[in-house]
């Protein structure tokens, strides 16, 4: 299996690249008080907020290292399965999908050993004013992150989508798109080992508060 898809929706959450500091980056107390899960991810890239209304697209993909992946490839699917219903996002020299000038989707990658992650969160119908209250930080804030978030303005695609489309008959035309372009798709089936590995890397690592609050992302015994 060289290349794995996983289209996914997320409850409220945010996600800070590897080498961000949390208060750098969100308003911390804010997301306490709200109940907010706060992640971090093993790619770089900046801080996202998801909720109910972000379509994520993950992909994950076997090469040789020496040739190294073509990034621009892979948000293809979303761009031409979106120009399908006259939507026309492009990607921008940072690797993000715009509408019309707006930031519709932000990428981040990670590479290790001739594999690659790549992932993209879609904004389809997302609570715009909340995501721009947890991405604000007060002025007199002065810790930095080593990779800072780049600010962009955005916008949400479902206005640009026929009346009455929602987030599922986004995942449907995409996957469509994939159909069309590697065949038919074969369902992940994770056997009960690779469960409870999974599991146990959330515990002892994603979900250590080490990892999360640290800057460098980097877990004790990790």
């Amino acid at each position: 299996m060289d290349t794995i898809y996983f289209l996914w929706i997320n409850s409220p959450s945010v996600f800070m690249g590897r080498y961000q500091h949390p208060e750098a980056e969100l308003d911390v107390e804010y997301l306490r008080a709200r109940g907010i899960a706060l992640l971090r991810r093993t790619s770089g890239g900046g801080t996202v907020y998801h909720d109910e209304g972000n379509l994520n697209f993950s992909v994950i993909k076997n090469g040789e290292a020496s040739k190294g992946f073509d990034l621009a490839a892979c948000p293809l699917p979303i761009q031409t399965a979106l120009a399908k219903k006259g939507v026309e996002v492009v990607r921008s020299p940072r690797g993000d999908l715009r509408l019309n000038g707006f930031k519709v989707g932000g990428s981040a990658e990670a590479m290790t050993r001739g594999r690659l992650l790549y992932h993209i969160c879609l904004l389809f119908d997302t609570d715009l004013n909340e995501l721009e209250r947890i991405l604000t930080v007060a002025p007199d804030i002065t810790a930095r992150s080593r990779v800072a978030s780049v600010r962009s303005k955005v916008t949400n695609l479902r206005p640009t989508l026929p009346e009455g489309y929602t987030i599922i008959d986004l995942q449907t035309l995409i996957l469509d798109e994939l159909k069309e372009v590697e065949g038919e798709l074969t369902p992940l089936v994770l056997g009960e080992e690779v469960e409870e590995y999974i599991k146990l890397k959330r515990a002892e690592h994603f979900e250590h508060l080490d990892w999360i609050h640290s800057p460098i992302g980097k877990a004790k015994g990790s």
